[in-house]
Parts: C-alpha cells; sequence; structure tokens
C-alpha cells in the first residue's frame, strides 16, 4: 500500500513538473514576442534536436539564455513535438513557426503538456493533456 501511496506522489511531482517546465517555455515565446512588437531587437529561440533544451538569442549571435529541463527540477523532461527548431517573431509579432510543442515526461508518459503557439496572432495556450 505505502508503494502504491508513492507511485501515485511520483506521478503528480512528475505532472507537476512537465506543467512547471511548460510554463517557463510559454513565457519565453511570450517575451521574445513582446520584444518583437516593442522593437526592442528581433532574436528567436532555438530548440535542441534531443527534445531537452533551447537557447535563447536576443541579437543574431548572442545567446542570452540557456534553458535545461533539469533546472524545472528533472532531466526526464523533453519535447515529444517539435514543429519547428526556431521560433522567429516578425515586427508585428507574428510567428514564423506555430504549431503545438508537447512536453512529456519520460519515466510517466501520462505526464504530458502542450503548449500551442497560434500563427498569426502569436498567442500561446497551455493544455495539459492525458
Amino acid at each position: 500500500m505505502l508503494y502504491m501511496g508513492l507511485a501515485a506522489y511520483q506521478r503528480i511531482l512528475a505532472a507537476a513538473q512537465v506543467e512547471s517546465a511548460a510554463r517557463v517555455f510559454a513565457q519565453d515565446i511570450l517575451s521574445m514576442r513582446d520584444r518583437a512588437l516593442s522593437g526592442m531587437d528581433v532574436g528567436h529561440i532555438v530548440l535542441d534536436n534531443d527534445g531537452k533544451r533551447y537557447w535563447i538569442y536576443r541579437r543574431p549571435n548572442l545567446v542570452e539564455k540557456k534553458r535545461g529541463f533539469a533546472s524545472a527540477g528533472s532531466e526526464s523532461i523533453r519535447f515529444v513535438s517539435i514543429p519547428a527548431n526556431v521560433i522567429r517573431f516578425s515586427i508585428n509579432g507574428v510567428p514564423q513557426a506555430s504549431g503545438n510543442y508537447i512536453l512529456q515526461h519520460e519515466r510517466f508518459s501520462s505526464a504530458k503538456v502542450c503548449v500551442s503557439l497560434q500563427p498569426v496572432t502569436g498567442r500561446v495556450q497551455l493544455e495539459r493533456l492525458r
């Protein structure tokens, strides 16, 4: 009985870690869109091919931040769906790539969150998947 309680706790913790990582990713996308709209500078986000990290560029060659999911509390989080490896916004806030970026916990596959980047508007939505 104790083992079943521990397993349930681990699933809940995994879901919380994935949701937290998805919120940070969504906030980074929105920050990039807002910077493009304000005319500060047009940067971009590059997702790594293995799906475990991404880089935020503020100018063409300057990496401002590197985000790895280990900083979200788990090395077991990764993207399982990447519609485009580079996310850019035009000066008017329109994304050049859109789609559903799905984050999933590797050990608990039921812990998934979809970060949806809408075309034209650049709106970002989070949805917990089952």
